[in-house]
């Protein structure tokens, strides 16, 4: 399966959306593996798009030259969007989700979803642990 710069960025969103406490500062140029104007630039469409709010983008000299994701959150037409995409039941467990997402994107051969799936696995389980 292709995914283009948007859609890589709106699924890293979505697996950081499943843990109980998202961090979504952990959502990178370097985390994706893009550059960072590319990175802005998928952000910006994402949220124009309505599939994420949330972003403060810092702006200068006519270009956008960061983005904060502190407080940034999947719309539910984001996270209907990704589940259609990724062929996912939206009644699984994030834990469940995680898991379908990592064997896919393994089986795709996209690295940096897959180490980034297994991150979020492993800290969902985790999470789960200390309750």
């Amino acid at each position: 399966m292709d995914f283009d710069s948007k859609q890589k960025v709106l699924v890293a969103i979505y697996m950081e959306y499943q843990k109980d406490i998202p961090d979504m500062e952990q959502i990178t140029a370097a985390s994706v593996g893009m550059e960072k104007k590319v990175f802005l630039t998928s952000l910006e469409k994402l949220e124009n798009e309505s599939l994420i709010r949330g972003i403060k983008f810092i702006r200068g000299g006519g270009e956008t030259l960061m983005a904060h994701m502190v407080h940034t959150m999947m719309t539910p037409y984001g996270l209907n969007y990704v589940e259609n995409k990724l062929n996912i039941q939206p009644e699984k467990s994030g834990l469940e989700k995680m898991k379908d997402i990592s064997q896919k994107t393994a089986a795709w051969g996209w690295n940096e979803a897959k180490d980034f799936a297994a991150k979020v696995v492993s800290e969902i389980i985790q999470s789960q642990a200390n309750k």
